[in-house]
């Protein structure tokens, strides 16, 4: 019987679901644009070629943390692994002069 102000169990799951849909999408697309960035700076290549290379190498890194925002076990290591992700690209990238 459910209670007022209790989750269900099936809410529960919606929840879980939604919360790491929210992760998933601004997180992964943050991700993609930061990777980009980083490795687009960091290739030896032309700079043109460098963008282009960054930019489909970050189109590869969104797949993989959206498909990881549903492997992880617990929704806290999903957003410490996003944060600690960015924060690695940001710092890759000015490392290589990059300036927001």
């Amino acid at each position: 019987m459910a209670l007022a102000g209790n989750i269900s169990l099936a809410g529960q799951v919606l929840l879980n679901i939604a919360l790491r849909m929210v992760v998933a999408l601004p997180g992964g697309y943050g991700l993609a644009s930061l990777g980009g960035v980083a490795l687009g700076l960091w290739l030896p290549l032309s700079r043109a070629d460098s963008a282009m290379a960054g930019t489909l190498c970050g189109l590869l890194l969104w797949p993989v943390a959206f498909i990881a925002a549903f492997g992880v076990s617990s929704l806290r290591r999903l957003l410490l692994g996003v944060a600690v992700c960015m924060v690695f690209f940001i710092l890759m990238a000015s490392a290589a002069g990059w300036q927001p």
